[in-house]
């Protein structure tokens, strides 16, 4: 019979990413996650197989996180760049983002999670723009800049304002 997990999986995966994006790779070796965790190291071994699983398996939750709090947000979202706004920056206070992509790109598992969830995001923002062709183009050109930006703090300076970007789509 099996034992009943005391603490979720996802707690568990929750924990790793939180290490993975404060302190890179060394900061989830198996010691350090069970040290953190409360769990025995040969316990996260029967659960996700391996470190690198374990990791993979945080990463991939990272982005349905994003990509649920997304859905959920559109759901109650108005219409005006200051609800498009509100909705990149919800999403880029839940996790960091630029340091959630650069670990995922590193695993085929990981990237693929993180194109879903720019897909999904991009599609969400292209209902804003009327959908179709022009809706696509302007959620994709918003959603790069938006990344930019992320990635590279205030880039464009003071003179780039954001919203006026989203205002000429549309």
């Amino acid at each position: 019979m099996a034992r009943k997990k005391i603490i979720p999986d996802a707690d568990v995966l929750t924990t790793v990413l939180a290490r993975l994006l404060q302190g890179g790779d060394r900061a989830i070796s198996l010691r350090e996650v069970a040290r953190a965790t409360g769990l025995s190291a040969p316990a996260l071994v029967l659960r996700f197989k391996s470190q690198h699983a374990m990791m993979i398996a945080a990463l991939v939750q990272g982005w349905a996180i994003l990509q649920q709090d997304a859905d959920r947000t559109a759901q109650d979202l108005g219409g005006g760049v200051k609800s498009v706004q509100d909705l990149l920056k919800q999403q880029a206070e839940l996790i960091d983002i630029p340091a959630l992509l650069t670990h995922s790109l590193r695993d085929k598992q990981a990237a693929a999670a993180a194109n879903a969830y720019r897909e999904a995001l991009e599609s969400i923002l292209a209902q804003r723009f009327g959908g179709g062709a022009k809706g696509r183009n302007a959620a994709g050109a918003i959603f790069a800049a938006w990344q930019g930006r992320l990635a590279w703090g205030e880039a464009g300076g003071k003179s780039f304002r954001f919203g006026e970007l989203i205002r000429s789509f549309g």
